[in-house]
């Protein structure tokens, strides 16, 4: 590829296609125009070889190709490894696994925001939460530098259902999925009905003795 302000030429990223484009810069009745001036249409090279990891194929431009496809968990393209693949069968581009994560990370960052922006809003969230539901209970802590460790929440529904509950608590933990991980607790237990119900969860960094 050649480009400047007089002449721009164009070749397959393929070496030794004859595909090319040739353009040159003119001016006509007072205007700048550019015209072309040749163009060798047909692709020599074998429809086998795929681009590697071409430079126009920025982490971007897969954002937006991958964008409406990606969730954390439970979609098609939940790791860059999915990512990788679903380039190369639908593009005909090999990308490199960094450039897939990468990829992904702004990705879900355009869908659900970042986890950073998502933690400073917690306190806004707590209070909006006490403020609708008289009775709630809702604590978070931060460390020394302002930097989230832990987020408790229960609600007054269930602080006042307590009575219909069986004297029953146990205590289930899952992983969360994001860039700083961490784990979310619940404190599930039987009603009267024998259906589960949670009445309180909890965030924090892992399930340690400090926590």
């Amino acid at each position: 590829m050649k480009s400047n302000k007089e002449v721009m030429i164009l070749q397959c990223a393929i070496e030794n296609c004859k595909w090319s484009l040739r353009s040159s810069c003119c001016i006509h009745a007072d205007r700048l125009l550019w015209v072309l001036t040749r163009f060798d249409s047909e692709h020599t090279c074998s429809i086998d070889v795929p681009l590697t990891d071409h430079r126009l194929a920025t982490f971007t431009v897969i954002k937006d190709l991958i964008k409406n496809k990606i969730s954390l968990t439970g979609s098609e393209l939940s790791t860059p490894k999915d990512i990788v693949h679903f380039i190369r069968a639908e593009h005909d581009l090999s990308i490199s696994y960094q450039k897939a994560w990468r990829a992904r990370e702004v990705a879900l960052d355009d869908n659900h925001g970042s986890p950073e922006e998502s933690y400073k809003m917690l306190p806004r969230f707590a209070y909006i939460l006490e403020l609708n539901n008289p009775g709630s209970v809702v604590e978070y802590k931060v460390d020394v530098d302002g930097r989230f460790l832990y987020f408790f929440m229960t609600l007054s529904v269930s602080i006042s259902g307590w009575q219909h509950y069986h004297p029953v608590i146990s205590i289930d933990g899952t992983s969360l999925k994001n860039k700083y991980g961490g784990t979310l607790l619940s404190a599930p237990t039987p009603d009267a009905n024998d259906q589960i119900f949670p009445p309180a969860f909890y965030v924090m960094d892992s399930e340690n003795d400090s926590s």
